[in-house]
């Protein structure tokens, strides 16, 4: 039987359940820390290979894997659910399935935060597919499906790069190429875009330009060094030896930036090695528990572009092996063809500048303090995350250590 490639594209952990009762209450926490792990096994290892400069989407690879789970059997699904801990019982994969689509749900005031995503997956139209992955695929509500021809690899590589503009606003111009496609019948691709305003601004005029330096306190650059002082949630978080600060997004306060900055004498790596001794609800704890302050902030204005493309290497060593082996990979519940994956990419951009929601600002600048303001200056290597504020997972994480004028 005719073995076909499919390739993979992404553009942006659980133990057992004791309780048999499947509802939003018993798994919501078990999602959270499952794209959580997740996500740290996957930063960890990108962090490695970018010397701690990258920004990436977890929650999109995590998607996808946890979407062709619908298809896939024996050794090729226990794997999936090992790493993404995925639970035996379907009903609470299903709800994990409405969680994530809660994450990217349209805020409430698009103006000021947007988070869109879209997943496709492309059928070659002479591939059958059982209409019963089509139904799974359709009952979840995490992907769409379109037949495509992939023997005109021009015509079709030019579909999936328009999507992929359509969905990130152009913020990703090309995902694939022609040559991409040779030999491939299917591609799934997971599409994350986000555009936040910050709830108070960076005013441009106080902007300028300041030293960086690096994990040793030497100066390696200069940056655009961005400053604001107005009420924050900033914490220190001894088990992984750094201080966080909390930069809202917009009124509507689902989307935060929290911004990781390792203490004096603590390299970013060994920081981001210590993330799973906490999660995101323990940092909002902490956050609760102090309440806000008056702080100067001060962070670099920004711009990184990651073109992770050793996803599969980097999978496989996270455990994700059976789906990349042509003779082993089993997905019978999407075709009788014996499919395997071919590839896994990923391309990622953040831009962070002054830009802010203005009317917010203004009422935020009126607080003031006894003390002098806490000073949070982010002018060394950090890591930043891109957070759902209610459901306390990350939708995108990075790292900035490579100081440039933006």
């Amino acid at each position: 039987m005719a073995r076909i490639g499919v390739i993979f594209l992404v553009i942006t952990a659980l133990i057992p359940l004791i309780s048999t009762q499947c509802d939003y209450k018993t798994a919501t926490p078990f999602f959270k820390r499952s794209v959580y792990e997740f996500s740290l096994k996957l930063v960890r290892r990108i962090n490695q290979e970018t010397e701690n400069h990258f920004v990436a989407s977890a929650l999109s690879p995590w998607t996808l894997l946890a979407a062709i789970s619908l298809g896939a059997a024996d050794t090729t699904l226990s794997e999936i659910q090992e790493v993404l801990k995925l639970h035996k019982h379907r009903c609470f994969n299903d709800l994990y399935f409405e969680l994530v689509k809660q994450v990217t749900q349209k805020p409430a005031n698009p103006t000021a935060s947007m988070l869109e995503r879209s997943s496709t997956i492309f059928f070659d139209d002479s591939l059958y597919v059982k209409k019963t992955f089509f139904d799974e695929v359709a009952k979840v509500g995490i992907c769409d499906a379109r037949i495509v021809s992939f023997s005109d690899s021009v015509v079709t590589a030019a579909i999936i790069n328009e999507h992929v503009r359509s969905v990130t606003n152009e913020a990703i111009d090309e995902i694939v190429t022609p040559s991409d496609l040779d030999g491939i019948q299917t591609v799934m691709i997971d599409a994350l875009y986000f555009k936040g305003a910050w709830k108070l601004a960076f005013p441009y005029e106080d902007t300028e330009t300041s030293a960086f330096y690096n994990d040793k306190g030497q100066q390696i650059g200069d940056v655009s060094l961005m400053y604001v002082s107005g009420m924050f949630n900033v914490t220190d978080v001894r088990q992984i030896q750094a201080k966080v600060l909390e930069l809202p997004y917009g009124d509507d306060s689902r989307y935060a930036m929290l911004i990781f900055l390792p203490y004096e004498n603590i390299t970013l790596s060994t920081m981001i090695d210590s993330m799973n001794s906490i999660s995101i609800s323990s940092v909002y704890i902490l956050f609760k528990q102090y309440g806000e302050s008056t702080v100067d902030v001060q962070i670099p204005r920004f711009k990184i572009s990651s073109d992770i493309d050793n996803l599969k290497e980097l999978l496989i060593d996270m455990g994700i092996k059976t789906i990349f082996d042509q003779s082993r990979a089993n997905f019978p519940d999407i075709s009788d063809y014996q499919l395997y994956v071919t590839n896994f990419i990923q391309k990622a951009d953040i831009e962070v500048t002054e830009d802010g929601t203005v009317a917010s600002a203004a009422s935020a600048v009126f607080f003031q303090s006894r003390m002098m303001p806490e000073q949070f200056v982010a002018n060394k290597p950090f890591m930043f995350m891109i957070v759902d504020k209610i459901l306390h997972v990350p939708i995108f994480t990075g790292a900035y250590s490579k100081p440039s004028r933006f």
